[in-house]
């Protein structure tokens, strides 16, 4: 494992509410590949069977955290919301579960990354999902609805990036740029979608920080990008 800086772990989650997504033996490979594709941890595959361990288990109060839980009930959700508050959260939802789901968690204040209605037909949540066009996505097609997700949460890394440029913590900033770049890559190569997201102001933004730094720093940080980039490549 490399030696991080504190505070650049990985700490995004998607939780997935659907009433038969959220099964733990059903949908097993669409959900793995989700799974793949926002592991930025990169060990183990995940074993499906042993879904039950993302839930806060009764007797340990251990968690095994991993960036996919997918539940079946609005209440699970809410508990998992509140339960990974210290986690930047991206949530898929159904349509049928979002029209009630969504002004619930918005209204109550709960703060989540960016929220995606995933359905097969749109047109019928319309109406309501236009109360809160900015901060909702609608997607009919499991691809496109991947990489948009992807590339979703490599955004999210590349502004706690500038965050720690400001800071002048140049180490946390690369660390971060370095998850996003995966995160783009991965977006633009794993789902066989046209549509391609640009790497060259990342890119840029690397060579910035890179310049800040001595020379090892920067050598042992780009570890991150081999370690990972062949996710993309190799698939």
């Amino acid at each position: 494992m490399l030696n991080l800086p504190v505070g650049v772990n990985p700490d995004h989650l998607v939780i997935w509410l659907d009433h038969h997504i959220g099964k733990n033996d059903d949908y097993i490979d669409l959900k793995r590949t989700l799974e793949n594709a926002i592991d930025l941890d990169l060990g183990e595959p995940f074993p499906y069977s042993e879904i039950d361990a993302l839930i806060l288990c009764k007797q340990t109060h251990e968690l095994r955290e991993r960036p996919l839980i997918p539940v079946t009930t609005i209440n699970e959700c809410l508990e998992l919301i509140d339960l990974y508050r210290h986690k930047k959260i991206f949530l898929i939802t159904s349509g049928s579960l979002g029209q009630n789901l969504v002004p619930y968690v918005l209204n109550s204040g709960r703060d989540l990354k960016k929220i995606f209605i995933f359905c097969v037909h749109m047109c019928s949540h319309i109406d309501w999902a236009m109360d809160f066009a900015e901060q909702l996505l609608m997607f009919d097609f499991q691809t496109h609805l991947f990489q948009r997700i992807t590339y979703e949460i490599g955004m999210y890394y590349q502004n706690q990036a500038l965050y720690f440029s400001v800071a002048n913590q140049h180490r946390k900033a690369l660390c971060c740029l370095y998850y996003c770049q995966n995160m783009i890559m991965r977006a633009n190569h794993l789902f066989g979608s046209p549509t391609t997201y640009p790497l060259t102001t990342i890119e840029q933004y690397i060579e910035r920080e890179k310049s800040e730094l001595p020379p090892d720093d920067t050598e042992s940080l780009s570890a991150l990008v081999e370690r990972s980039s062949a996710i993309a490549c190799n698939s």
